[in-house]
């Protein structure tokens, strides 16, 4: 089993899209994915028309209370999820001490049917994103490609970096960073990807995803890119991008039916 958190402490930039889409995406190609949200807001729950607040369902408060005892929620045969929900938030101020919870419990048998596990975390720097990294194989930054994103990525690379220091057990591989909401048609994204080039070299995430009102309305239809029609050009995206990052966290004997050039 590979866990991959994905984290920016900036709102916006489409995490919670990712998430979905590419756990979604894993699901129907017999990768067996569980998505653990970290987030207050529940928004992964929500996206996916799962009850967050279902108290016989394991939620993230119970696994960071230390508590594996509840059923795992099924959304169908390779996808399950880990809501979470305000309840939560206690949890946002709290220092790691003698190592991440979550790390431990992902451990557990009960996690071992997994192939990969995605979390999702909340838009900010604090003890939820650090259990997220702490318990991660590998982490991926999304951002928007925007100039003023660079100070973002800047930051959310330089809290990992911190975090990582921090835990003598733990040594997440950062994946890179993802281009999402991408609009070619503007001026300055040729620049901005230069500049992104220039400081990232190849942890620039070669896969990008465009902006696209089918996307961003998706969650609103309970509509994933797997639905989408053949032909489309985000359901293209990303799956290229779900094929790279397979391969970057060496799991690319995974395969993915629906390859796209």
């Amino acid at each position: 089993m590979k866990s991959l958190a994905i984290l920016c402490q900036k709102g916006g930039v489409g995490k919670t899209t990712l998430v979905v889409n590419i756990a979604k995406i894993y699901s129907k190609n017999d990768i067996k994915t569980l998505i653990i949200d970290l987030d207050p807001q529940g928004n992964t729950s929500t996206y996916l028309d799962f009850d967050k607040n279902n108290k016989n369902i394991l939620t993230s408060q119970d696994l960071l209370l230390g508590k594996t005892q509840k059923e795992i929620g099924f959304l169908e045969e390779n996808l399950a999820i880990i809501p979470s929900n305000e309840t939560i938030l206690k949890f946002n101020n709290e220092k790691i001490v003698g190592g991440s919870i979550l790390q431990q419990k992902l451990k557990s048998f009960v996690f071992s049917n997994f192939d990969i596990v995605i979390i999702d975390t909340p838009p900010t720097m604090s003890s939820l994103v650090q259990e997220a990294i702490s318990a991660s194989d590998f982490y991926l930054i999304p951002t928007k490609p925007e100039f003023l994103a660079i100070e973002g990525v800047s930051q959310a690379m330089k809290f990992a970096k911190e975090t990582i220091s921090r835990q003598i057990s733990i040594s997440p591989i950062f994946l890179g960073v993802v281009l999402n909401q991408v609009d070619i048609t503007r001026s300055s994204y040729i620049d901005f990807e230069k500049e992104l080039e220039y400081l990232l070299a190849d942890k620039l995430i070669n896969s990008k995803i465009s902006n696209s009102a089918e996307v961003a309305d998706s969650p609103f239809y309970l509509k994933t890119v797997d639905e989408f029609d053949e032909h489309s050009k985000s359901k293209k995206e990303f799956y290229k991008l779900a094929k790279e990052l397979l391969e970057r966290m060496a799991l690319n004997e995974k395969i993915i039916e629906q390859s796209y050039n």
